[in-house]
């Protein structure tokens, strides 16, 4: 049985590959990646689209975009029934890619675009296109040419790289002799995007549908150094399709299948599409909100395939639990702790805290370790193993000083069993400390949903769950594996306060969000979406 199980694995781990060239260029440029994947056991295909590489069309006679992408459109429906590829596209080559995805959803286990042209959905192709070259300017491809047409039934001209352009833009991080094969292999193509407003496939903005493309499993990846496709209009590629997943190559030029061809090949067959695809995250609130505050997370994380449940915590949110039935710290996490206890054997979920929701999900990592695959805390307090978990709460206060909180206030207790009394925040406090990068429509809603909550830490010595000592153990709590999202910009949580969190948990790993205030999924949700998925991928291919 487990010598079939892993026969199983093994044939699973073996996957076709269909790669795509940009422009000018052909299959040539796949030769370090192709060799790699197949001396892996992966089956490779890289077509030379038409009239690139060695195929033998002239320019003059590949008249549309259609005809220019033909040999993948031909290449996918050839392929057998219920056989699904890998289709992975560099830099132009993204368009002929959206292309066969739109055609073929059936056959396409993933699309990744390696710091590639990424058209989004119910918009022209043509679009990103004409972006691009708003977004770089008049100047950016040096001495790159345009040729004389020889076909009068093709509008435009076609278009060549020059010398100085590919080796300061494209290659400045390849090989020399990389680059010197470049020079010799590059032909001339016909773009059908600039002065083209003919061209029927790059221009239909009905084309890539939600439906068929929209619905493949696409993959970004970002190249930070990429002169060709500078890495902030990537990004805003993937900011333009929601859902998309991203991963990233360091010390790679715009070729990074030449300058980084081992991390690009380690990239690709890392692990199974299947199996990557769905994760299942559990979002926990900070103090005073709810499960609402994930709106935007949730939606995105959904649409992207994963499973995601964000919970009231007691009190909280829509739950129906009055302020002063919720009578410890433990009965306000119950509903996190009754989620996680519910699921079934061998199922790990990614555990994702904001703010005070890190006491809640460091008391469910240590009752449930073997159903956490991590322990994600935004911006979240979290405590150290071996001390209370009121210390931290106790720090902060400390740190941040008593006029910090501005407008908000201490409400009477209605519960003289509990001690301590309930707190909310200030309108003034909630847009100043914690909503300034939100959108103004998320603070009004913040304003409309926030309820009192029981701190359970100040003023409160009897409180058995936060004061326990010995309540976070190292072979527990911290043996799960935790990764703390430090907000630079954050004013809830001031970052120098966060970074004094991850300095008193040794092992656990550091992630950044920029330009988030303390509503990370408020203010940036797609980024914080992005990173968890990478995170959660690493889990599962660890």
């Amino acid at each position: 049985m487990e010598a079939a199980s892993s026969e199983a694995k093994a044939r699973r781990r073996h996957h076709q590959f269909v790669l795509v060239h940009g422009m000018c260029h052909g299959a040539w440029c796949w030769y370090k990646a192709a060799t790699a994947l197949r001396r892996a056991g992966h089956a490779v295909t890289a077509p030379d689209m038409a009239g690139c590489g060695a195929h033998p069309a002239r320019v003059d006679e590949v008249r549309s975009f259609e005809d220019y992408s033909r040999p993948l459109l031909d290449a996918m429906a050839a392929l057998p029934e219920g056989e699904r590829v890998v289709l992975v596209a560099h830099s132009h080559g993204g368009y002929s890619v959206a292309l066969a995805v739109e055609r073929f959803p059936e056959k396409v286990a993933a699309a990744v675009f390696v710091t590639a042209s990424m058209p989004a959905v119910g918009r022209p192709m043509a679009a990103t296109s004409d972006e691009l070259l708003a977004f770089v300017g008049p100047d950016f491809f040096l001495d790159s040419k345009e040729l004389e047409q020889e076909n009068p039934e093709i509008k435009g001209k076609p278009f060549i790289f020059g010398p100085n352009f590919m080796a300061q833009r494209l290659y400045h991080l390849s090989p020399p002799e990389d680059l010197t094969l470049g020079l010799m292999l590059i032909r001339p193509a016909n773009t059908f995007t600039t002065n083209n407003t003919d061209e029927v496939v790059m221009r239909d903005e009905k084309l890539v549908t939600e439906e068929r493309y929209g619905s493949a499993r696409r993959v970004f990846v970002v190249v930070e150094e990429d002169r060709g496709i500078p890495a902030e209009f990537q990004r805003r590629m993937v900011a333009q399709s929601p859902g998309v997943e991203m991963e990233e190559i360091a010390g790679a030029d715009h070729m990074v299948m030449l300058s980084q061809p081992q991390e690009l090949v380690e990239l690709l067959a890392s692990s199974e599409p299947e199996a990557r695809r769905r994760h299942h995250f559990v979002l926990v609130h900070g103090r005073c909100h709810g499960a609402w505050c994930w709106y935007k997370a949730a939606t995105a994380l959904l649409r992207a395939g994963h499973r995601a449940t964000a919970l009231d915590m007691a009190g909280c949110g829509a739950h129906p639990a009055r302020l002063a039935d919720v009578r410890s710290f433990e009965e306000y996490s119950r509903p996190l702790l009754d989620a996680v206890a519910a699921l079934p054997e061998g199922e790990r979920v990614v555990l994702v805290a904001h703010s005070h929701g890190g006491y809640s999900v460091a008391l469910a990592a240590e009752r449930f370790p073997e159903k956490v695959a991590a322990a994600v805390f935004v911006t979240a307090s979290m405590p150290a193993v071996g001390r209370p978990m009121a210390v931290t709460s106790d720090k902060l206060l400390a740190f941040v000083g008593p006029d910090f909180f501005l407008d908000s206030k201490e409400l009477e207790q209605e519960n003289p069993e509990i001690k301590g009394k309930p707190f909310i925040f200030g309108p003034n406090s909630m847009t100043q400390r914690l909503y300034h990068l939100s959108p103004p429509e998320d603070l009004t809603l913040g304003l409309m949903l926030i309820r009192p909550a029981n701190t359970f830490t100040t003023n409160n010595p009897d409180e058995v769950t936060m004061r326990d000592a010995k309540l976070l153990t190292e072979e527990r709590y911290g043996s799960a594996r935790r990764v703390f999202v430090v907000v630079e910009e954050d004013r809830g949580i001031p970052a120098e306060f966060q970074r004094r969190m991850v300095a008193q948990s040794p092992g656990v790993e550091v992630e950044e969000i920029s330009g988030a205030d303390h509503m990370v999924m408020l203010s940036r949700p797609q980024e914080l979406v992005e990173l968890l998925v990478r995170i959660a991928n690493k889990c599962t291919s660890n």
